[in-house]
């Protein structure tokens, strides 16, 4: 099966299961996909992250539930998974523009939406199937602004908005025009139960060494590695297809081992266009053996 294929399987299983609480791993295993891959693909599928997708979809049965059952308002909110009716109307207002009492008054009709199934991959339809490059890559060292997070709020766009204002701080810098995402996430077992993988991501640029770091900064460094390079041309309003691409069908076919105990990054140098032209490029580098 396909990546597509996988998230169509995982979210069937999310379907039989929405009355329970349904933990992260548990989908990620039912897909087949390492809990951090199969966060990356479910987003590149859906759009959202898993945690995100199910409250939605909890949501939009309770709405169901409203017009089609005469339970308490209270029940229905803790069968949706709520712990109180409180937060439960704010949730449902901001899905649905209206609270819970008004929707079932006036018995608007509730949107089916947030069951999708997902049977276009965008690279096998548009004649794009991505071939990387493998090679060797010498450790270097960066110094940026950290993340630590699920960037469920899209956070890591506004991460690298403050991170340019502030990059000519850094000292000992590398090629001017080189800058880095580093991504790394913990093991599994340092990872929050909340339904999402957190992962750390650094903005930040090549230097020839950590010291003077400015204040609220973080140095990494990155050692020597085996990586497939992977190009991403065009708008960064792409890239989650990218990397649902590279960590569903190529990852499940490409006879290789992602590590996932090293940091995979993102390399913009001077091809790379913040307006997103179609000549823009940007590099991606998974580790592998």
């Amino acid at each position: 099966m396909g990546y597509l294929d996988n998230i169509n399987w995982a979210t069937a299983y999310i379907e039989a299961n929405l009355h329970r609480n349904i933990r992260a791993g548990e989908v990620a295993a039912e897909a087949g996909y390492s809990l951090f891959h199969f966060h990356r693909i479910f987003l590149a599928a859906t759009g959202e992250p898993l945690k995100t997708y199910i409250r939605k979809r909890r949501l939009t049965l309770a709405a169901r539930a409203l017009i089609e059952e005469d339970a308490g308002i209270i029940d229905i909110a803790l069968d949706a998974g709520f712990e109180s009716q409180e937060a439960f109307t704010r949730a449902f207002k901001k899905m649905f523009g209206l609270p819970p009492g008004r929707f079932r008054k006036q018995k608007h009709h509730y949107p089916s939406r947030y069951k999708n199934r997902f049977t276009m991959n965008p690279f096998r339809e548009e004649g794009r199937m991505m071939t990387p490059e493998i090679m060797e890559k010498k450790g270097f060292k960066v110094v940026g602004i950290g993340y630590f997070g699920t960037n469920e709020n899209n956070e890591i766009p506004e991460l690298w908005d403050e991170f340019m204002d502030r990059a000519h701080e850094i000292g000992n810098p590398g090629n001017p025009a080189h800058f880095y995402g580093l991504c790394n996430v913990p093991q599994e077992g340092a990872a929050p139960s909340n339904g999402n993988t957190a992962f750390e991501y650094v903005a930040g640029r090549e230097v020839l060494s950590c010291e003077d770091i400015p204040e609220g900064m973080v140095a990494r460094e990155v050692p020597d590695g085996k990586y497939a390079v992977f190009t991403h041309r065009g708008s960064l309003d792409n890239l989650k297809t990218t990397y649902g691409y590279i960590y569903g069908e190529w990852a499940r076919n490409q006879g290789m081992d992602i590590l996932s105990e090293n940091f995979d990054f993102e390399f913009y140098n001077e091809r790379f266009d913040p307006a997103g032209s179609d000549s823009s490029e940007l590099y991606i580098y998974i580790p592998v053996k």
